[in-house]
């Protein structure tokens, strides 16, 4: 375990959750009522939640510690892809999907389940909201999981993001096939979302990881990426996601927030952070250890900067820090849990539209916890 002395992030975090509140130069907080009824203590205590730092309508409040793990026995998805040490492809079984007309053809890949080798020598973390983009149409991620390194491949639950096309030149996912786009289809690469770079990736925003992840409903996560690419006016035939970062005004105004935010929340000790859009709190990510986080933190402040400019301006500028720190505990609800012996242990605790999940490497003893997760229907 390794400690360090908590510190700013450019003069923008404060490293106590603070019994007064502070304003922003860019905008106002408010100190709200009590804390919600039923809300337990901090998944781990040694959280500290941080001033906000806003732009337009999206606020995030860095997420410190002064305590973390060694992380560098994990891989990412985009790292993997972009090795070559991670594949994937589309797997054999295609089954025709209800509540949305598939082209009719009958071939050997199926809809929600695509085929992952993960030969990289280092354990694959995956993320709910993932996009890979490529095979016959785009998928994302169905929910948080590990995936040792192994010469066998593996079964890997997804998500369709693109329901007009069934169709491709190249069966594999994780390299650039602008090429073998029907007409009126989004680009098909990874990558090169606005401010990411290529061989960065992107991740679906919240509103569209929550009906993966809390819905677990593919018409629910097809409907959801519809109402996004409309309401950023970047809607394609295909209906792909991928369509909102690619449009070119939509990617110029998703990297004025990365541009303004980005190295805002980039201090030494920031571990994650949790998000509001419009003053309403839809997200928190946090991870084992800060270098872990800045792994991830380009693709999901995208994710964060596409779910800002689809919401709209609306509501209150204004963010209960007191709510905010409870985007640091689990949901009071319902709980359940799946994984791998041996492997990995993911956990939901859900009540209502609000769901946390903790993603644990069970191989360490003590388990680590690799990722948490809270997200709520905005």
């Amino acid at each position: 375990m390794v400690s360090g002395t908590l510190l700013c992030a450019l003069s923008c975090i404060s490293p106590l959750f603070p019994p007064a509140v502070a304003s922003d130069a860019r905008g106002s907080v408010r100190p709200g009522g009590a804390q919600k009824r039923g809300e337990g203590a901090q998944v781990r205590p040694e959280w500290k939640l941080g001033m906000p730092v806003r732009s337009g309508n999206l606020t995030i409040f860095p997420v410190t510690s002064d305590e973390w793990s060694a992380t560098e026995r994990f891989i990412t998805l985009d790292e993997g892809l972009r090795s070559g040490g991670v594949t994937v492809s589309e797997l054999g079984g295609y089954r025709r999907v209800r509540g949305r007309g598939q082209s009719g053809q009958s071939d050997n890949a199926e809809v929600n389940t695509l085929s992952l080798t993960n030969r990289s020598g280092k354990t694959l973390i995956l993320l709910a909201g993932e996009l890979l983009v490529g095979g016959k149409q785009d998928r994302i991620v169905d929910h948080d999981q590990l995936v040792p390194s192994d010469d066998t491949p593996i079964a890997l639950g997804v998500f369709c993001v693109e329901h007009g096309r069934w169709q491709g030149a190249n069966a594999s996912f994780g390299h650039s096939q602008g090429a073998t786009r029907p007409p009126g289809g989004a680009r098909n690469f990874v990558g090169g979302g606005a401010g990411g770079g290529a061989g960065s990736g992107q991740m679906a925003n919240p509103a569209v990881r929550h009906k993966a992840e809390v819905q677990k409903s593919q018409t629910e996560v097809w409907s959801q990426v519809e109402e996004t690419t409309k309401e950023v006016n970047a809607k394609s035939a295909s209906g792909a996601l991928t369509r909102a970062y690619d449009d070119r005004k939509v990617s110029m105004r998703t990297a004025a927030y990365v541009r303004d935010l980005k190295e805002r929340c980039s201090g030494k000790n920031v571990v994650g952070v949790v998000v509001a859009v419009n003053g309403e709190l839809v997200a928190s990510d946090i991870f084992a250890s800060p270098s872990l986080f800045r792994r991830y933190w380009p693709k999901l402040l995208e994710s964060y900067a596409l779910e800002a400019i689809s919401a709209g301006k609306g509501g209150s500028d204004g963010v209960d820090l007191i709510a905010a720190q409870t985007f640091l505990t689990r949901v009071q609800g319902d709980s359940s849990s799946q994984g791998k012996d041996g492997v990995y242990r993911l956990t939901e605790h859900k009540s209502g539209n609000e769901s946390s999940f903790e993603l644990e490497d069970v191989a360490l003893h003590p388990p680590l916890l690799v990722h948490f997760n809270r997200i709520a229907a905005r």
